[in-house]
């Protein structure tokens, strides 16, 4: 049974409210946005819900519309969607594209417009989760809401593969690596440029040494997104030209010459070549290569 602040039940119980919808949401890269469906802007005290956050004004000229909003029973998962009108200011279409608004934390409330938003005093919390899907439109933005019960959904339990399940650099969970990352991250910056994948940098790596890390970039138009790398040639260790990078997915923006990023070696999950022979880590090993096969065990004797 969910408890409202007295004030608040006070003045639901008036039976002449003056309640809107509200939205609060901080991106991964720490960015704070407040939106509401009133007709004007509205003050918010979001610091009980995180830090950074004593001065936020929930932005009225977005149009909320919170009519595609579905709660389910049970452990299901809720069936949430929001759709705001998409003037090119907040929802830029290169961060779109570039998972900015992936992942981002969001918390939905009913609050009081004819007084600043107050936590608890005035704000009812309705749902709380991580953005999934968003979706340009023509004139407006939808964006997928998923609840706290997405969590729920992920399964859970350990599998047999021949290549390793753990997450490189893992130290809990029941698929733990335990490879020490620090002396395997790198700072480095681009010397030349292909085109929106493929680029090399300054400096000189071992071979496939990127292959299937993840590099973030720290400057650059494309500063704070991850991408995954395909493939890291080395080039014979000139100074200028110290590897070449082919990275899963092109970047949405252009990469530049001198753009900086910081690179984590990468993992191919396989015992030899990688866990004994790169990370001589064989002990941490998540995967049974030498398991039989179906042929193997169906085969005549």
């Amino acid at each position: 049974m969910k408890t409202l602040h007295p004030d608040l039940q006070a003045h639901y119980d008036s039976g002449a409210t003056c309640m809107a919808y509200g939205l609060v949401v901080r991106r991964e890269d720490g960015a704070v946005y407040g939106f509401t469906s009133h007709d004007q802007d509205v003050p918010l005290d979001a610091s009980p819900w995180f830090a950074g956050a004593e001065a936020l004004v929930l932005d009225a000229r977005q149009g909320l519309d919170f009519s595609g909003i579905v709660s389910t029973a049970g452990l299901a998962v809720d069936n949430m969607e929001i759709t705001t009108l998409d003037d090119g200011t907040l929802f830029d279409r290169d961060d779109v594209l570039a998972g900015r608004w992936q992942n981002a934390e969001f918390w939905i409330f009913r609050h009081r417009w004819d007084v600043p938003a107050v936590i608890p005093n005035s704000v009812e919390v309705l749902y709380r989760g991580w953005f999934g899907q968003v979706v340009l439109q023509q004139t407006t933005v939808k964006v997928e809401l998923r609840g706290l019960t997405q969590k729920l959904q992920q399964p859970v339990g350990i599998v047999s593969t021949k290549t390793c399940r753990a997450r490189l650099g893992a130290t809990t969970g029941i698929n733990k690596c335990m490879v020490d990352l620090t002396p395997w991250t790198y700072a480095l910056a681009v010397a030349t440029v292909t085109d929106k994948r493929t680029f090399t940098f300054a400096g000189t790596l071992p071979d496939d040494t990127l292959g299937e890390g993840l590099i973030t970039w720290t400057s650059g138009d494309n500063a704070g997104t991850t991408h995954k790398v395909r493939t890291h040639t080395a080039t014979g260790g000139d100074p200028v030209t110290g590897g070449t990078v082919t990275l899963q997915l092109p970047c949405v923006l252009a990469i530049q010459v001198g753009d900086t990023f910081t690179a984590v070696a990468g993992c191919r999950k396989r015992l030899m070549e990688d866990c004994k022979a790169k990370f001589n880590n064989v002990l941490n090993f998540q995967g049974e290569p030498h398991r039989p096969s179906f042929d193997d065990l169906t085969k005549p004797v």
